[in-house]
């Protein structure tokens, strides 16, 4: 008689992966006929579901988390990034606006150098009046058509930096006028940065809540051993076998492991990698 429930609970193990494989080709969509393993019990038939389902979609809700989290982490860097385009225009306008007061200055320095090779002039031709000679009064016609020439190569500078004054004030024109263009759109950045982190901020609070209630129904150690390979591997706790292989590493399993991966009431770890494995 043991042999008889023996031999049939075969068949029905064979019925239900058949049952399984007939509906996951038909409704591939998630949600739709999860993944059953019949078992034959004595007194009848019990469909269980693999419990490493549950964590597949804990897992999928904790990236969804850590996604939520890294972005949180990332728009501070975005808004200093942006911040530091603001500075860079400011600077610009600043160095435009420098170059502006240096011709200025220069400016002025000519003109006093000028003036003061006039008085010179001015006095020599005093002194020429007073000349007591030829040679004195040859020797400060020399002066004069010096301090003449000076006057006239200043006079050539002159015109070249009110020139140049003129350039670096429509420059600074021109200057300020990007810079308000930049800085209403570098603003405008910063206040959707900040919409967006609020909006990033309220839906990590959901998702959180979400993730506690889905933790709440899962084996409380079997929870432990998922959260603890999940702060160890940093990108999942739970894998698919996919062609004899670990989805987590794509090492090579042993058929007995790709066999007991299908069994809801065995939990298999990847040889390799530590990962819990699931074959449905």
């Amino acid at each position: 008689m043991s042999s008889f429930f023996s031999f049939f609970g075969l068949c029905w193990r064979l019925v239900g992966r058949l049952f399984h494989s007939f509906f996951s080709c038909r409704f591939p969509v998630p949600g739709v006929f999860s993944p059953l393993i019949f078992v034959l019990k004595p007194r009848g038939i019990r469909i269980m579901a693999h419990p490493l389902e549950a964590l597949l979609a804990l897992q999928q809700k904790d990236r969804k988390i850590a996604k939520l989290e890294r972005e949180i982490n990332d728009i501070p860097a975005r808004k200093a990034e942006v911040e530091t385009q603001l500075d860079q225009a400011k600077a610009k306008l600043a160095a435009v606006r420098e170059e502006h007061v240096g011709v200025q200055s220069d400016l002025k320095q000519l003109e006093v150098e000028a003036e003061a090779h006039k008085e010179k002039i001015t006095r020599y031709k005093q002194q020429q009046m007073e000349a007591q000679n030829n040679d004195q009064y040859r020797a400060l016609l020399i002066e004069v058509a010096n301090e003449e020439k000076a006057v006239s190569d200043l006079e050539d500078r002159e015109i070249q930096l009110m020139e140049q004054l003129e350039l670096s004030k429509k420059a600074i024109d021109e200057r300020e006028a990007e810079m308000k263009e930049e800085e209403n759109g570098i603003r405008d950045e910063q206040d959707m940065l900040m919409e967006r982190l609020e909006e990033v901020q309220e839906d990590l609070e959901a998702q959180k809540e979400k993730r506690a209630k889905m933790a709440a129904e899962v084996e409380p150690r079997l929870l432990s051993r998922y959260e603890r390979i999940l702060a160890n591997k940093r990108d999942f706790a739970v894998v698919r076998v996919e062609n004899g292989h670990c989805r987590g590493c794509n090492m090579k399993l042993p058929p007995q492991v790709v066999n007991d991966a299908i069994n809801p009431a065995k939990l298999v770890s990847c040889n390799y990698c530590g990962r819990l494995l699931i074959n449905i």
